[in-house]
């Protein structure tokens, strides 16, 4: 065989791989400027996004118009620079996820290499079977956060991987750290955690024992500058914000308290609901690929990767604070990878494991998803009517000297407090009642006295309506909801 044609077939595994790639990311990447914003923490990135021009400070994230600690600041500098430069709304909000889930497919297929070296065709499978994730489209073609989460999460497992058997790689693990930390949360730092717990556990198997690790030099260097920069900017906020208290959310509230373990309720169908939910068959086979691949591959290190998802799952399980279906996303790519290793078990048989891999893709709904089904429906709206449609009028009748109040007890009936601030605030604070203790909310908010103005359900303002002075209502376009001013709160009698 001449060289040329040695080059071509070691070439094509990878030209097919990043072939479909673009043509699958491409499909979807058509329409997604069109539609609504649907999701309720979509209005968060808006509001953080467009907060930074709005607030003439890109140092700081903002949320209802307060510096806010909640999450870090990546995606919501890359959607307010868009907008920056003409990008309209709608797209710049999304475009960031579609980059990101670009970078999705393509560390699935990096990933693939790491775990399964000796066969370049594993590339294939696991970024289609990821790419038959009607869940992982919701999400990439959404303003929210998780596909960079998942992006950086897929590449730190990788790294993180490759690192323990090569020590050259503990660099690019140390970049995923800090990378995804300014995206949301330190993900990699709690899998390199969970790696070494493995190993513990599994060290009468590992040609070396863990202590090795942590005297190699370059991890040590690794440590010694990603954890600094992981959470240098929680820690510059703190300071910035530290004497006028107006810094909302914490590093503890926003990265240990959710999943700090309790005796939890979730019975099996729930934990379904948030692991296996969309595709349970691929992600089955992958849960059992990952555990069979240390022995498939004769390589003991890949336990961490079986570590990884078994801990996973326990700690969505017993997580005491809400944990949602979508965080599963952060091990989706290395699932697929599990399961092209185990169809891909029998190296003759490599043909078969691909075919039986399109076949479950075919079962999975294909890679090639419906608009309507990812969200990007033009008609899709929580109130019947979109957002901005409702909350514009609110802002325009907004006086200068009026405290906004948005009801928000009715979880069916109560907008986003990002549509809020966006739309009707006018770049003021304003008090969102998720409960109808009028007095103490006011009390937190430092309201004295003055003219109110706000939206609430006819039913959450006639409970409020004894404690205002002034009452006045007027229609609004969704049914049940109506607009309101006050003259001011009627003083309580000690």
């Amino acid at each position: 065989m001449t060289s040329n044609a040695l080059n071509w077939k070691t070439s094509l595994p990878y030209f097919i791989t990043a072939l479909v790639i673009f043509v699958v990311w491409a499909w979807h990447l058509n329409d997604l400027g069109v539609g609504h914003i649907y999701h309720y923490d979509e209005f968060y990135t808006y509001d953080r996004s467009t907060g930074f021009a709005r607030n003439d400070d890109w140092l700081a994230v903002y949320s209802n118009n307060a510096p806010s600690l909640k999450k870090p600041p990546m995606q919501y500098w890359m959607s307010a620079l868009l907008m920056e430069f003409g990008v309209a709304d709608i797209l710049a909000l999304r475009l960031p996820s579609m980059i990101f889930a670009l970078g999705v497919l393509l560390a699935t297929a990096v990933l693939a290499r790491v775990m399964i070296p000796l066969s370049p065709w594993a590339m294939l499978p696991p970024v289609l079977m990821v790419a038959s994730s009607l869940q992982f489209w919701q999400h990439a073609t959404s303003a929210m956060l998780d596909m960079g989460a998942v992006f950086f999460s897929t590449l730190s497992i990788a790294a993180l991987i490759a690192a323990f058997e090569r020590p050259k790689y503990w660099p690019l693990f140390g970049a995923t750290i800090v990378l995804a930390a300014l995206q949301k949360s330190p993900t990699p730092l709690a899998f390199l955690a969970l790696a070494f717990l493995t190993l513990k556990i599994t060290r009468k198997w590992q040609p070396e024992p863990p202590i090795e690790i942590w005297r190699n030099k370059k991890f040590r260097r690794m440590l010694a500058i990603s954890v600094p920069l992981a959470f240098a900017w929680p820690i510059l906020q703190e300071l910035r914000f530290l004497f006028d208290g107006s810094l909302d959310g914490n590093i503890k509230g926003e990265m240990l308290d959710r999943f700090r373990p309790s005796l939890s309720d979730r019975g099996l169908g729930k934990l379904y609901d948030l692991i296996l939910t969309g595709e349970p068959w691929l992600r089955l086979i992958g849960f059992v690929g990952l555990c069979a691949l240390p022995f498939l591959q004769k390589r003991p290190k890949l336990y961490v990767a079986t570590g990884i998802a078994v801990f996973f799952v326990i700690m969505m399980w017993a997580a005491s604070g809400k944990v949602y279906a979508r965080y599963t996303l952060l091990i989706l790519p290395m699932l697929m990878v599990g399961a092209t290793g185990l169809l891909f078990s029998v190296k003759r048989l490599q043909w078969v494991g691909m075919g039986v891999a399109l076949v479950l893709c075919f079962f999975a709904g294909g890679p090639l998803k419906d608009r309507v089904a990812t969200d990007l429906g033009q008609g899709r709206v929580r109130l019947g009517v979109p957002e901005s449609e409702l909350l514009k009028p609110l802002g325009d009748m907004l006086q200068p000297d009026e405290t906004l109040l948005i009801c928000a007890s009715d979880r069916k009936m109560r907008v986003p407090p990002g549509a809020a601030s966006v739309y009707a605030s006018n770049g003021q604070r304003f008090i969102y009642l998720r409960r109808l203790e009028l007095q103490r909310y006011l009390e937190k908010f430092d309201y004295t006295t003055g003219p109110l103005r706000g939206l609430c359900t006819i039913a959450e303002l006639e409970q409020l309506a004894p404690e205002l002075d002034g009452l006045s209502t007027e229609p609004t376009a969704v049914e049940g909801l109506v607009y309101w001013s006050a003259t001011g709160v009627k003083v309580v009698s000690e």
